[in-house]
C-alpha cells in the first residue's frame, strides 16, 4: 500500500554564491531541515476494477500529519462522471480524520481516469488530490456453449419391424 505523505521528509539543499571578495570568491551554503508531513492519504490512489453490474467501491483514508489540524471543506472531481464519492469524518487513535468512499456507477464495460480535489480550511496548503480510475469489464459467461445452442431433439431410432 503507497502512501502520499505531502511533505514529511528530510530536507538538504546546497547552493553556491559567488562573491567579488577575492578571499572568498565562492561559498556553499547548505540548508537542513525537517518538513512536516500536512496529511497521509491510504492508499493513496483509487482503483476500481470490476464487472458490469457489480457493487465497486473503495474507501480512502485521509489522516492530518503530526500537529497538523484541518477541516476539509468540499470535495470536487475533475470530471466526475462515472462514480461518486462521499466523505465522513472519523476518529483514529483519538485523533480527527476523514473516509472518503469511492463508488463505481459505470454500466458499460470500459476505463476511466479522473481526479478528486478536497479543499481544506488551511488556506496555506494547496487542495489534497487523489487521482481515480477504473476499469469495468463485462462479466464472463459461465456456460459459454449453451449461449448458442438450442435444444436439439434426439433422433429416435426406427424399429425394425414394421
Amino acid at each position: 500500500m503507497s502512501t502520499k505523505g505531502y511533505g514529511g521528509r528530510d530536507l538538504k539543499k546546497s547552493i553556491k554564491v559567488y562573491t567579488n571578495d577575492p578571499k572568498n570568491e565562492k561559498i556553499t551554503l547548505q540548508l537542513l531541515g525537517k518538513v512536516k508531513k500536512f496529511v497521509t492519504i491510504k492508499p493513496s490512489k483509487v482503483f476500481l476494477k470490476g464487472n458490469v453490474g457489480e457493487s465497486i467501491s473503495q474507501t480512502v483514508t485521509i489522516t492530518p500529519g503530526e500537529g497538523e489540524v484541518f477541516k476539509i471543506l468540499k470535495v470536487n472531481a475533475l470530471k466526475g462522471s462515472y462514480y461518486k464519492q462521499s466523505l465522513k469524518e472519523i476518529e483514529i487513535d483519538g485523533k480527527m480524520a476523514y473516509e472518503l468512499t469511492v463508488e463505481n456507477t459505470r454500466e458499460i464495460e470500459g476505463r476511466y481516469f479522473d481526479k478528486i480535489f478536497m479543499i481544506t480550511d488551511r488556506s496555506d496548503q494547496k487542495p489534497i488530490s487523489i487521482i481515480v480510475s477504473g476499469y469495468i469489464k463485462k462479466p464472463k459467461d459461465p456456460n459459454p456453449e449453451a449461449k448458442d445452442t438450442e435444444a436439439i431433439p434426439e433422433n429416435k431410432p426406427e424399429s425394425a419391424a414394421q
